[in-house]
């Protein structure tokens, strides 16, 4: 198995923007110890790039990994004596990756890029040597063969892997105390089918689960390295199945006593641990037994009518209420909660912002993602845009840059952005968010202590809270904090103890989030926005047609044309003809729907006509498209596109929907 080669460099690059929400930077750099090299430690390592550290290491002399974002030593030195230089990292790295390839192949050193960011768009094609997207472990053997006998090919697409073929990371590549949390992953895939989410495109929808003996060889390692601090299981959804989850989980707590600590854990999972039915019960007891001591919920909208539209469905089932089931998971597992919320659905208006404000502040939920929705690559919801025209430019990833990629709906994309720090400043203002903290504290289990730092560490720790730029807010919550432990524990020690811990945690973070807000707000200051970034969608496609240019004439057929259609906002429009009319057709089709009563179950006869009914109007309205003409010449040629598209019908489906969501809403 061993080649020839002397050195693998891998590198994970530093973020675009390291100061995001989930980066916890400023609560790092203001209280946290710093890393080896003096900069702020990182809260999560390059877990993707531990794998492969492992997976190199029989290919090769030597092998090692660099996390520039702890690391700030020049690149350049480092690189020293590398024959091949693997840089591996997601879109908000993109920046990052660029730089760092450029570096590489200025040293000479042959490139190779994976990770979430790579795609055929990426700027990295043409300077890296050789691209990997999504799953590298399908192709990373054909990758190093073509390497060994120089047919290596430049770009290598990727696919579900094998859970036997889960690169197996190696948590001795790095210095751990250079991190606040530890990262294992046990599952991939997530079989629900959220328009905006792009975790099926990437990963699937099947469950896969990693052998337990590998689970069981990632704890065992940390465990014998010294790690005793928490452990986020960076699972897309760790219940997708709930049959295997609850067998990981059960796994989970045998390796808990094998090892002789059950280290806090966290994970990302869905509102379905709320349901009602023996499964979910027998879960969320396991939850609690194997210290699951907070998980990250996608909540995204208390509008009901945005859940239909993205098709998260799964938040409306049930009973309860989304706030009732957060308390009722709280209640059962002890666990604290983390929530996801979006704003900017169809949906969504200037006058929702109130109500998603209110329901933030209504629930024990202190820590709140929010971020305006974003359209990702191979997702439905990217896919309906660029059918609508509303498609502006790629995704930051960076889900609290307070930039939504599209226009929206009922509002500008300027509003949209003032809407999102309206929201930010709502939830984060202090009264808001120790109401939040205190309710979390009456629900929150002590059951397990976090032995993540040392006495003396956490003691500075609570003096620089105390003592720092917002020591003065932590002070006046103090006493609330102290009622509510005395009232929980009394005077056991251990329980009062570990609440506060809790609290002075929360006072830490807190630090973080409004810098973040106020940061943003000063961003939003110094935005320059144009007279159609100042329009909604509603309010663009009633904006008059400036000019129609054909771009290039169809043999075929005039409605496949390509055009660009100018509105007197400055928004341009390009596509077909027939897609640009599309777009100003929609409105019409919805009213169609609302009065002849339509069901998503109607044929594909039925909609194709209804369709055609929809694109007449849009054609009466707006006659420069098709030309004087009208749809008239071009009618018959539409129905048999429509009718030989096979998404079509689906489409058409999906709007009655959302329209009988709306209806529902109202």
């Amino acid at each position: 198995m061993k080649s020839n080669w002397r050195k693998a460099v891998l590198i994970y690059p530093k973020f675009d923007t390291p100061n995001t929400f989930w980066s916890y930077e400023t609560s790092l750099r203001l209280y946290s110890p710093c890393s080896e090299f003096g900069l702020p430690k990182r809260l999560l390592p390059p877990l993707g790039l531990l794998g492969l550290y492992r997976y190199l290491k029989p290919y090769y002399d030597a092998v090692v990994l660099i996390d520039r974002n702890v690391d700030p030593r020049a690149l350049t030195d480092q690189l020293q004596c590398g024959d091949h230089v693997y840089l591996g990292g997601m879109a908000a790295q993109g920046e990052g990756l660029l730089a760092d390839a450029i570096v590489a192949k200025q040293r000479g050193c042959l490139v190779i890029a994976g990770g979430t960011a790579i795609s055929k768009q990426s700027p990295l094609n043409g300077i890296a040597d050789h691209l990997i997207e999504n799953e590298a472990e399908g192709v990373i053997g054909a990758l190093l063969a073509g390497l060994t006998d120089g047919c290596a090919k430049p770009y290598y697409q990727g696919f579900p892997a094998e859970p036997a073929d889960f690169f197996k990371p190696d948590y001795s590549a790095l210095n751990l105390d250079n991190y606040v949390h530890m990262a294992i992953q046990i599952s991939r895939g997530c079989p629900e089918k959220c328009e905006f989410c792009d975790i099926p495109a990437r990963f699937g929808k099947s469950f896969r689960v990693t052998p337990l003996k590998d689970t069981e060889a990632s704890f065992k390692q940390l465990a014998d390295l010294g790690w005793t601090g928490p452990i986020f299981i960076v699972d897309d959804n760790f219940i997708g199945n709930p049959r295997r989850a609850l067998e990981t989980l059960k796994n989970l707590y045998a390796i808990g006593e094998s090892i002789g600590v059950h280290l806090p854990k966290y994970t990302e999972l869905t509102l379905r641990i709320a349901d009602p039915t023996p499964i979910m019960a027998e879960l969320r007891d396991w939850f609690r037994k194997t210290n699951f001591t907070t998980s990250f919920y996608g909540v995204e909208t208390p509008n009901k009518a945005a859940l239909e539209e993205t098709d998260k469905r799964q938040n409306l089932r049930g009973d309860l209420s989304i706030a009732e089931k957060l308390k009722f998971i709280s209640e059962q597992t002890g666990a604290g909660v983390l929530m996801g919320m979006i704003f900017g659905f169809d949906n969504d208006s200037d006058e929702t912002v109130d109500e998603f404000i209110a329901f933030i502040n209504e629930t024990h939920v202190p820590i709140v993602m929010v971020g305006l929705l974003n359209a990702l690559p191979e997702t439905k919801l990217m896919e309906r845009l660029l059918k609508e025209g509303r498609f502006i430019q790629s995704s930051s990833c960076n889900n609290s840059d307070g930039v939504i990629n599209f226009i929206p709906m009922n509002f500008s994309i300027q509003q949209a952005e003032k809407n999102y720090l309206r929201i930010l400043r709502g939830i984060y203002a202090p009264a808001a968010y120790f109401k939040r903290v205190r309710e979390h504290l009456r629900l929150f289990s002590t059951d397990y202590a976090n032995k993540g730092r040392g006495r003396w560490e956490n003691t500075m720790t609570v003096v620089k809270i105390l003592t720092g730029q917002y020591g003065r807010l932590f002070w006046q919550q103090l006493p609330l904090a102290h009622h509510i432990a005395r009232q929980r524990y009394g005077f056991n020690v251990a329980g009062y103890g570990q609440l506060m811990a809790e609290f002075f945690s929360l006072c830490g973070q807190y630090s973080h989030f409004i810098t973040q807000t106020e940061n943003l707000a000063v961003q939003l200051e110094q935005r320059h926005y144009q007279l159609w970034q100042q329009y909604s969608w509603k309010e663009m496609l009633s904006s008059p047609i400036a000019g129609v240019e054909l771009k290039k004439q169809d043999d075929q057929s005039e409605i496949l044309d390509q055009i660009t259609v100018e509105l007197a906002s400055g928004y341009k429009m390009t596509g077909t003809r027939v897609d640009v009319l599309r777009s100003f057709s929609g409105f019409y089709l919805e009213s169609l729907i609302k009065t002849t009563n339509a069901q998503a179950s109607l044929s594909l006869v039925d909609a194709v006509e209804m369709e055609i009914s929809a694109l007449a109007q849009a054609a009466g309205h707006r006659p420069e498209i098709l030309g004087s003409s009208g749809l008239g010449p071009v009618e018959k040629p539409l129905r048999e596109l429509f009718a030989a598209e096979p998404s079509y019908l689906q489409q058409t489906r999906r709007v009655i929907k959302k329209v009988q969501a709306k209806t529902c809403a109202n």
